[in-house]
């Protein structure tokens, strides 16, 4: 880019300059230049832009309660309260839209948007029952449909709510574990009117295994007390056989495209897209716990005990392995260490930088948004910043700490010290 070079006249300055009665100096006097100087500055920097500073767009008190931010709305729910009153105001400018409160004895923790419905439901472990699921008109608040159950996070292309309906004990433990049920499980897909898409059930004493793709499960598998491995399409409600069988004590596992089947002593593997062909099989990379796991991590494929295996899921091989059970969830840049903003490589577990001061308060596309608290007790604030996997940019500075964070389009919403959540709207660049 070409630089224009501004040369400013200030006439000849040196010791033996004096001024003639008889003749006027050929330049201006030296205060006449450096306003000159000062002005032309002044009038550079006025041109640029300065950075549009964030804006707190409304505060509002949880009161022990739980925050989301989706679709637009900011939704506050007293979920420790029975039944839950929920609030929710507009993202735009804070102003109140609707206030909404569940029926009967329903708690409700969670909100989740699909086009313009809404969907609340029950933190199920909490709760301590089954647990109620509404849907409301995202624009008015109205409920369209309710139902016992709470929803899967399905994946982009799965139409309706799908709604699990099963035993507390079941939905809380059983499903996490992989132990078998105690009692009958169903799934029904509720669309935004309410109406029933598909119903399937699955029989007491067999051992579920619902998708855990980062993106949202498509599938669930499914063991019975024969040992035959089945598994639900949860775009159709449609089960189907695998030809896959397994012991009495093996674990299922729904990871992706892959079905798992982990013995005490090994995992084979069989790809759900080409009609569960077996992939390969490997020696058990880490120790069986009660919360045993294997789920995709990025590219590869996540084998969580005591300690956690990063393996290639087109061979099964060993990758790299990292103490206990970080997280592991690909963001940009690499996958999240558990330690801050800290990253890893995918494909070695090499740490890309220490940023264990730093927090992740949300993705926007290609990009972190980052927050590192500063200040001293009583003064204290959050540095933002956006980063793409390499050192952080920050850009600007908000006078609370916060964390918890949910980001939707361009706010961004956090939980603060004094129990409030605090809404702002972020620069546009």
């Amino acid at each position: 880019m070409p630089v224009s070079t501004v040369t400013i006249d200030l006439g000849v300055i040196d010791d033996r300059w004096a001024i003639d009665a008889d003749q006027r100096p050929s330049g201006l006097s030296r205060g006449w230049g450096l306003f000159g100087v000062v002005a032309l500055l002044l009038s550079l920097v006025s041109a640029v832009p300065l950075p549009e500073p964030p804006h707190e767009v409304t505060r509002q008190p949880l009161r022990g309660g739980e925050f989301h931010l989706a679709g637009g709305a900011l939704f506050v729910l007293e979920s420790h309260r029975t039944p839950t009153p929920v609030q929710a105001f507009d993202a735009r400018d804070g102003e109140a839209r609707w206030t909404y409160t569940a029926p009967d004895l329903a708690t409700l923790s969670y909100a989740s948007v699909a086009g313009d419905l809404v969907v609340f439901s029950p933190d199920l472990c909490r709760s301590g029952v089954t647990g109620t699921t509404v849907g409301l008109d995202l624009r008015t608040g109205s409920e369209r449909w309710r139902s016992t159950g709470v929803p899967v996070r399905t994946a982009p292309g799965v139409s309706g709510t799908v709604v699990l309906r099963s035993l507390w004990s079941d939905g809380c433990t059983a499903l996490t574990a992989g132990t078998p049920t105690g009692g009958t499980l169903r799934w029904l897909a509720i669309d935004g009117a309410g109406r029933t898409l598909w119903e399937t059930t699955v029989e007491p004493g067999t051992r579920v295994a619902v998708d855990s793709a980062e993106a949202g499960a498509g599938w669930a598998a499914l063991l019975d007390k024969r040992g035959t491995v089945g598994v639900v399409d949860f775009a159709t409600g449609a089960r189907a056989a695998t030809g896959v069988t397994a012991g009495s004590e093996d674990l299922v596992e729904a990871a992706g495209d892959l079905l798992v089947v982990v013995s005490a002593t090994t995992l084979a593997a069989y790809d759900r897209r080409s009609g569960f062909a077996a992939r390969w099989t490997v020696p058990l990379p880490a120790e069986r716990t009660d919360h045993f796991a294997v789920r995709p991590c990025g590219r590869a494929l996540c084998v969580v005990g005591r300690r956690t295996v990063v393996l290639d899921p087109a061979t099964g091989t060993p990758l790299w392995t990292v103490p206990g059970r970080p997280p592991l969830t690909e963001v940009p840049g690499g996958l999240l260490s558990g330690a801050g903003a800290s990253l890893l490589d995918p494909a070695t577990g090499v740490a890309l930088g220490d940023r264990s001061d730093w927090a992740v308060l949300g993705v926007a596309g290609p990009r972190l948004l980052l927050g590192l608290v500063s200040g001293v007790s009583g003064d204290d604030s959050t540095l933002l910043a956006w980063s793409t996997g390499g050192d952080p940019v920050p850009f600007a500075t908000v006078g609370d700490v916060i964390g918890g964070c949910e980001l939707d389009g361009g706010s961004v919403a956090c939980r603060t010290p004094d129990d409030d959540v605090v809404l702002i709207r972020l620069p546009a660049r």
